[in-house]
């Protein structure tokens, strides 16, 4: 086991040190959001070094009956790269916000349900209230959307955990809204947040090459709030010390690290299945729109940047992607800003995401092509 002491030591000095708004990561930042952005750094250095291994149930918990268990989708809906030797569809459970989406609800023309994926380099965290609250409340405030379903994926960490078994548990969830709860995929939002936002787009990518449209026909748009775009190169801690924001935000090097090792596992990386482990490096014809939502200080901010020009390049998807960049603020706010004291700007993604979501769609009923290809703000 091995921790970092200069981490440990930062502990320890930083409640002085950050009296002087210049010790600080962000002089913009207030003591309280300097020395939280520590203190998570630190806990997911001693997450890593202790090799922790959460465990996921299937129980519904303090979550009662807005959990729900659910069954992989119809056998023909895993093909290509979601089909593995040794990982096989299994049952997944999610969370429903704010309570139980009904059979019957009634899904209106103004009202959206959104698909989540949580992050943590794909071995932390499990879509539930004590998580996902705060993200779900901001969704609901500040968007057109009814209803959220956080799923609980499998982490990579534990047995049978490598992909494309999240892959599998999004297919799952996505056929669970489309063919069991009857929701129209124009009435469907893709959203994820740091690895939640790289399974995001790795599943509209598998909806785009689907044979069948009828099947799993794409979502209205999709949210990618600080998506992890390159898996494999997180495997190199001297690339991510490197990257201009890797003082600013609370991600240890070690922590992509020890997810991206899980998450490829034994796996032969072949042309077939690297645009789905590194995106940023394999653009691809969206079919439909996509925001990206970075934070200026965050460690992947230029990697966003990349991803949405590259992504904005292809003719095909003009008008379909939008990149938004808020200044001050480090990795994945939405699901850090409880924590972090950035609740303001936390509001701004979410409501960012609600614009982008009424104007995709209004484009999409008008028939609308004459917009640029790629928005920066």
């Amino acid at each position: 086991m091995q921790i970092n002491m200069k981490s440990f030591l930062s502990v320890m000095f930083a409640p002085l040190l950050y009296l002087r708004p210049r010790f600080r990561q962000d002089q913009d930042w207030s003591y309280r959001q300097a020395l939280a952005n520590t203190f998570i750094k630190v806990f997911l250095y001693i997450f890593v070094a202790f090799r922790t291994k959460p465990p996921l149930s299937l129980k519904p918990g303090l979550d009662g009956d807005r959990f729900v268990v659910i069954e992989p989708g119809a056998p023909e809906l895993y093909t290509t790269i979601a089909v593995d030797n040794e990982i096989q569809p299994v049952t997944v459970g999610g969370t429903w916000f704010p309570s139980l989406y009904q059979y019957n609800t009634t899904t209106t023309q103004d009202k959206y349900v959104v698909l989540q994926f949580h992050g943590g380099s794909y071995i932390l965290g499990d879509g539930r209230t004590s998580s996902c609250q705060f993200l779900a409340n901001r969704v609901l405030e500040r968007t057109p959307v009814s209803h959220v379903f956080s799923l609980q994926y499998r982490l990579a960490c534990n047995p049978n955990g490598r992909f494309p078994a999240q892959l599998q548990d999004a297919i799952s969830a996505y056929s669970y809204l489309l063919h069991t709860l009857h929701i129209p995929a124009s009435r469907i939002v893709l959203s994820g947040d740091s690895a939640g936002g790289h399974l995001a787009l790795a599943l509209l990518r598998y909806i785009s090459h689907f044979d069948d449209e009828k099947a799993l026909p794409p979502p209205t748009c999709t949210w990618l709030f600080s998506p992890w775009c390159d898996i494999p190169a997180a495997r190199n801690e001297d690339l991510w010390n490197n990257l201009p924001n890797v003082q600013t935000d609370y991600i240890p090097p070690s922590f992509p690290k020890w997810g991206a090792k899980h998450f490829i596992g034994n796996l032969e990386i072949t042309s077939e299945v690297e645009p789905y482990l590194a995106p940023l490096w394999h653009p691809f014809i969206l079919p439909s729109p996509v925001l990206i939502v970075s934070g200026g200080r965050e460690v992947m901010c230029q990697e966003h940047d990349r991803l949405a020009r590259h992504l904005g390049k292809i003719q095909q998807n003009e008008g379909r992607v939008e990149y938004f960049v808020q200044d001050n603020l480090p990795h994945d706010v939405l699901m850090v800003a409880w924590i972090l004291n950035f609740r303001k700007e936390a509001d701004q993604c979410a409501a960012k995401a609600g614009t982008f979501l009424t104007r995709m769609q209004s484009m999409s009923e008008e028939d609308a092509t004459h917009v640029p290809s790629v928005a920066f703000e």
